[in-house]
């Protein structure tokens, strides 16, 4: 390809550039002039059409909640382009990868003049659009006050491998069972290296992940027990869907001694009244939590007030004591059959309501469906 045949100066050498650093990638491979004038013209500087909706993704920062508002849109059979700088895409991780291959979703390098809708997560003006799905970060401003109509409040969803109509549908039916077999459940990763951070506390005062491990492994054995192995967990439920004898414990399950497959963790948090909500790496708002009231299992935090409305202890949550967990997990012990199939009714509502994949979509719809709207304000946990 003749530099000044197709294409200006800049356009070749960045071309050009693209195809050097694809060819050290991926090791040696034959480049064409066929090759780079493919990448240059249909990869590099296609620009997409502004009658539709544009996902906004300049950058890595939150690349990962950006490719969750992705599969949201997917599901809400909203078609998007994702427009990333071109280098950008080569270094995407697997989870935005994945994301991004959607049905729903095709890739552009090149943002149009104007869109339909325009879903960014920059405070300033982009392009021009008829309809901005604003992702904002700074959750605290939203917290206990009111919400408009034209705001959503919606930190975290499933794990993104979940994030379908399916798979809520399956949980929201298992949201129905009662006379679980464990009394208080946690499952999670608790490496020291990932979890002991102190930003956690020092930003929001709470316990982390890796501290709240180290106090129930403090608890008498009467009140926890950890299984060290997945033939170990299936034998104690067994036993206690066998003899219908609660296992009246904390079970904490540390996933870096076995994992839980993906097609089998909402059966296993279904089978517990209770689930040990602890905060993410970054953020007190984890995943767990939603796919536990969404399963019908109550809650057991140090932060309801993190949420917009407030989780209510006692109603559809309960309180974590971090500083005398031995009371708290006592507490829990306590509670009677009825009171707990009061509480998990009352989660699964919650939750339908507020955190579910079908609260997104409806909100999303009902702002794009009215045309006094020109913005929405989508809360989601991710770096401010």
């Amino acid at each position: 390809m003749r530099r000044g045949q197709n294409c200006s100066a800049k356009e070749f050498r960045f071309a050009i550039t693209a195809c050097v650093l694809n060819w050290k990638g991926k090791g040696k491979r034959q480049l064409t002039g066929k090759s780079i004038r493919s990448m240059a013209f249909s990869d590099l500087f296609r620009r997409p059409p502004g009658d539709g909706a544009i996902l906004h993704l300049p950058d890595r920062r939150n690349g990962r909640r950006m490719a969750v508002v992705s599969l949201v849109l997917a599901a809400a059979g909203i078609r998007h382009m994702a427009v990333l700088p071109w280098l950008r895409a080569r270094r995407l991780g697997d989870l935005e990868r994945r994301a991004l291959a959607s049905s729903g979703c095709e890739i552009a390098h090149r943002l149009p003049r104007s869109a339909r809708l325009l879903v960014t997560d920059r405070s300033g003006p982009v392009i021009r659009a008829e309809k901005t799905l604003r992702i904002r970060y700074d959750l605290a401003s939203a917290l206990a006050r009111p919400l408009d109509r034209r705001e959503l409040f919606l930190p975290i969803l499933f794990h993104p491998d979940q994030i379908n109509a399916e798979t809520y549908r399956a949980a929201d039916r298992l949201s129905a069972r009662r006379n679980r077999p464990i009394r208080i459940l946690f499952a999670g990763n608790c490496d020291p290296a990932t979890y002991d951070t102190a930003l956690i506390g020092r930003q929001y005062g709470l316990a982390n992940r890796h501290e709240l491990h180290r106090l129930a492994q403090s608890l008498p054995g009467d009140m926890a027990v950890f299984p060290q192995s997945r033939a170990e967990l299936d034998a104690m439920i067994g036993e206690a869907e066998r003899s219908g004898r609660k296992i009246d414990r904390l079970v904490w399950i540390d996933t870096r001694r076995f994992r839980i497959p993906a097609a089998q963790w909402f059966k296993l948090i279904a089978s517990a009244d209770i689930f040990l909500c602890t905060p993410g790496v970054r953020y007190p708002w984890c995943q767990n939590l939603n796919e536990a009231m969404a399963c019908g299992t109550v809650a057991l935090l140090e932060y309801p007030g993190l949420y917009n409305p407030a989780l209510e202890p006692g109603v559809n949550a309960l309180t974590l004591d971090a500083a005398d967990l031995g009371a708290s997990i006592a507490s829990m012990l306590a509670l009677g059959e009825t009171e707990i199939a009061r509480l998990s009714a009352a989660a699964a509502a919650y939750h339908r309501e507020h955190l579910s994949l079908g609260r997104a979509i409806g909100a999303i719809g009902a702002f794009l469906a009215d045309p006094d709207m020109p913005a929405l304000d989508w809360y989601l946990a991710g770096k401010a």
